[in-house]
């Protein structure tokens, strides 16, 4: 019996499910338990809240650079140092005792360490190592993102209530280094060609035909679209609206969602009950949308998963939302539609711009989507508190969708026939 090896692209898929989880559940979902105990340490929410914001804006900043250093020396030595970063920043986030010192931790260790295992260094490994399969792969590789929602809101309310929020970030700080960086030595690679491998695991091309395989890295290298000029081009700015308008209303959404089902009466554990569920949905959206963008155009897959985003606020809005039924069906579409659209944010990426320089063109738009949460959030809590519902705001978050659909039709894709060598 001959047992077939598994394609190492596969363990990079692995190694980015971790980081995913690690960075996006320490930082986005665990956040909001260590809010109360902040704020009450630093002088209210809004102070820290302006702290988390300073972290968004310099994770952003310090894209553009990692971006480049991504696609020159590969993800491996990025991640280990944001491993490091990231542990530190927790670290001294269990020391800090001025406001101050908590701006900055969160804005240069903890942002860098963030930025460094976070969307960009892994979604361009994964863009790396698969090209047919890739939309499968960063379906099983961004799951990662909902399964750190579901662990490690959990984990941090367990450790704050046992041993403080102070200790808490100190233990989740070692949990970062030790659950990050052996993977990541272990398996994380820059590219198939380091180990002698085609992208998707394809054999190498047969010896009656030894050009085939240079032949392919030719093509992807006259494929690849330099960064200052895909900045130029109208298929980098369609693609930073249609995800910055979507991200801007997914965000609001998850963050607002918890509040707003307690202001029309639902009870406190229910409505995180319907968050933890929210977010378990996202887990299916990913897989989900991910082996559609094998199949299908991925324009028109993003398209729908705009729409269901659509569909789900709009039932939000409008629906009775103590009706099981109802409620269930939020739940799934806009569960769904918000597991996909990290998936097909990276993939579009990669289809539109191919694998070289995956990092610097993230990285590039990264700013741009981040400027486009950082006002749709706080805009949803400033119509909450001008109006005293959020009505306008979901309003708008539909209408974004919808717009948003016919944004991303307008991207012009490459097709990605003849792409790899044909196997014998």
């Amino acid at each position: 019996m001959t047992f077939r090896r598994v394609y190492h692209g596969w363990y990079i898929v692995f190694v980015a499910f971790v980081c995913h989880a690690v960075n996006t559940g320490l930082i986005f979902y665990a956040w909001s338990v260590f809010l109360t105990p902040l704020a009450a340490v630093f002088g209210g929410r809004g102070r820290v809240a302006g702290a988390y914001a300073s972290m968004q804006l310099a994770c952003a900043a310090y894209g553009i650079a990692i971006g480049r250093v991504v696609d020159r020396r590969g993800a491996r030595p990025v991640e280990i140092a944001g491993a490091i970063s990231l542990a530190t920043g927790f670290l001294l986030l269990a020391r800090v005792r001025s406001l101050p010192a908590l701006y900055g931790c969160l804005a240069v260790p903890v942002a860098l360490g963030s930025t460094c295992i976070g969307g960009l260094p892994n979604n361009a490994a994964v863009a790396r190592w698969f090209v047919r399969k890739r939309g499968r792969a960063l379906g099983f590789s961004t799951a990662g993102i909902s399964a750190g929602g579901i662990l490690f809101a959990p984990l941090a309310q367990f450790l704050i209530e046992r041993v403080g929020w102070r200790d808490a970030y100190a233990l989740l700080g070692l949990t970062v280094a030790a659950l990050v960086l052996p993977p990541v030595l272990a398996f994380m690679r820059r590219d198939p060609a380091e180990l002698g491998l085609m992208p998707d695991g394809e054999p190498p091309p047969s010896s009656d035909d030894p050009g085939a395989g240079l032949a392919f890295f030719e093509r992807e290298r006259e494929r690849s679209v330099r960064p200052q000029v895909a900045v130029r081009q109208a298929n980098f700015w369609l693609l930073a609206a249609a995800f910055g308008i979507t991200m801007a209303g997914l965000s609001s959404v998850l963050l607002y969602q918890i509040p707003l089902l307690r202001d029309r009466g639902m009870p406190a554990d229910r409505a995180a009950l319907v968050l933890g569920a929210t977010a378990a949905m996202g887990v299916v959206g990913k897989l989900g949308f991910g082996a559609l963008l094998d199949r299908f155009d991925q324009r028109r897959v993003a398209a729908a998963c705009f729409c269901l985003q659509a569909a789900g606020v709009l039932l939000l809005w409008l629906g009775p939302i103590h009706s099981g039924p109802l409620l269930a069906c939020y739940v799934v579409l806009y569960g769904y539609a918000m597991g996909g659209n990290a998936t097909l944010q990276a993939s579009l990426v990669g289809e539109a711009f191919g694998r070289l320089h995956y990092g610097a063109i993230a990285g590039r738009m990264a700013p741009l989507i981040v400027v486009a949460q950082a006002i749709g959030v706080p805009a949803t809590g400033f119509v909450r508190d001008l109006t005293g519902r959020y009505d306008a705001a979901l309003a708008l978050v539909v209408a974004g969708a919808l717009a948003a659909m016919a944004i991303v039709l307008r991207v012009q894709l490459p097709s990605r026939l003849q792409e790899l060598p044909a196997s014998t």
